[in-house]
């Protein structure tokens, strides 16, 4: 059996999700090759993009038995396919997948099982709460959909996303993968006609950073090095992660509760009040870093298909503060402080009774949801390659 799995996101422009779960899940199936020795595992990249995660560049996976690079540069995927007898393409995010250039995806002659991380495009546009962020800063919105407009034009076709998307499940003998129980049944909303094509496995556990001797970002070594307590935001810039509301909530809090205590975003470009440290993205290392350092993970986020920051924060023991919607309360379970995204005065109220709460207690209950998490990641990761690897999805 010969498998073509997607690495296009592991040449994303930046780190993110989709690609961290392509990462572990194929190197998870190099591993268990050895007890498949019927399967080739074909890896799908373009010699014309370069590589943000290496370990799955071609010249890193020459040691590998049965581990054969494709590219696609030159060649649509039906040539790959007819040319390489695949039997099965696993697409490791579907909504990237349509905006490349990869030919037509139609009737390309096998079995494809597609991954679906969110609905963001159809959730953010049928519940308006992104446009609602745009009234305070315009131009983000004219720079978004000319964003959109690029990517349309690169991938040659003015088609939707979302209709791509659809043609690809309805045109080929597919089978959809997607992360949490609450993805599935955004799926099933705004796709019914897929809702028995549809398995939940929960996201992996990302790989961890190599540990590097210090600190890259000097201002983050000189906060841990201080000892101060923070508390922690990632990517405050993006409009779904909702970093300028918790902001907000957080200088009232300081303001009248603790004047010491520290807020480190990053994304930001620019510190919003004394308390606030901005920081550029950081590197994979850094981030570690800055989740074992934490006082406790802040995590307003108005969308999440599964959402690794507070999962990764739980696993050395740090309090989350989070969102009440979407994946948030199931991922997490009874382990944060829950508040509403859309309130200010929300996100300050649990800042006030975190600050009451005993700390010993929330970060016993962030160590107990990790363990409970990490365990079906795990399980669902070693089902899922060896759904992939035996053929279940093509029987």
């Amino acid at each position: 059996m010969n498998i073509l799995f997607d690495q296009t996101e592991a040449q994303a422009t930046y780190y993110n999700g989709a690609a961290e779960y392509a990462q572990t899940l194929f190197l998870q199936m190099v591993a268990q090759l050895k007890d498949y020795p019927q399967v080739t595992l074909y890896s799908l990249y373009s010699s014309a993009r370069s590589f943000r995660y290496e370990a799955l560049s071609p010249e890193n996976l020459k040691g590998y038995e049965r581990v054969v690079p494709v590219d696609y540069s030159r060649r649509s995927l039906k040539q790959i396919v007819q040319e390489s007898a695949i039997d099965l393409l696993f697409v490791t995010c579907a909504q990237s997948f349509c905006d490349l250039r990869l030919g037509d995806l139609r009737h390309i002659g096998c079995k494809v099982v597609l991954v679906i991380h969110d609905m963001y495009v159809e959730e953010m546009s049928s519940s308006k709460i992104e446009y609602l962020h745009y009234l305070r800063h315009p131009w983000r919105f004219v720079y978004n959909c000319l964003g959109r407009v690029k990517v349309r034009l690169f991938s040659g076709t003015a088609t939707s996303r979302s209709k791509l998307m659809n043609r690809l499940i309805a045109d080929n003998e597919s089978e959809i993968v997607t992360v949490s129980e609450y993805t599935r049944q955004s799926i099933e909303y705004f796709f019914p006609e897929y809702r028995e094509k549809i398995h939940v496995f929960y996201s992996p556990m990302k790989t961890s950073p190599q540990e590097k001797g210090q600190t890259e970002n000097p201002v983050l070594e000189e906060i841990i090095d201080s000892h101060r307590k923070y508390f922690l935001m990632l990517s405050a810039d993006r409009i779904t992660k909702n970093g300028e509301r918790m902001l907000m909530a957080f200088r009232r809090y300081a303001e009248n509760h603790a004047p010491s205590a520290l807020i480190v975003t990053t994304g930001c470009r620019t510190s919003l009040f004394r308390q606030h440290v901005a920081l550029p993205f950081l590197s994979s290392s850094d981030i570690d870093r800055a989740y074992r350092h934490c006082h406790a993970l802040l995590y307003p986020s108005l969308f999440e298909g599964f959402g690794y920051p507070p999962v990764e924060a739980m696993r050395y023991g740090k309090p989350v503060l989070s969102s009440n919607v979407c994946s948030m309360p199931e991922i997490l379970g009874g382990a944060p402080l829950f508040f509403s995204p859309v309130y200010e005065s929300s996100m300050y109220g649990a800042l006030c009774r975190f600050g009451s709460m005993s700390y010993d207690e929330m970060r016993e209950r962030s160590e107990r949801q990790f363990q409970i998490i990490k365990n079906k990641q795990d399980a669902d990761l070693r089902q899922l390659s060896t759904m992939l690897l035996d053929g279940s999805f093509i029987k």
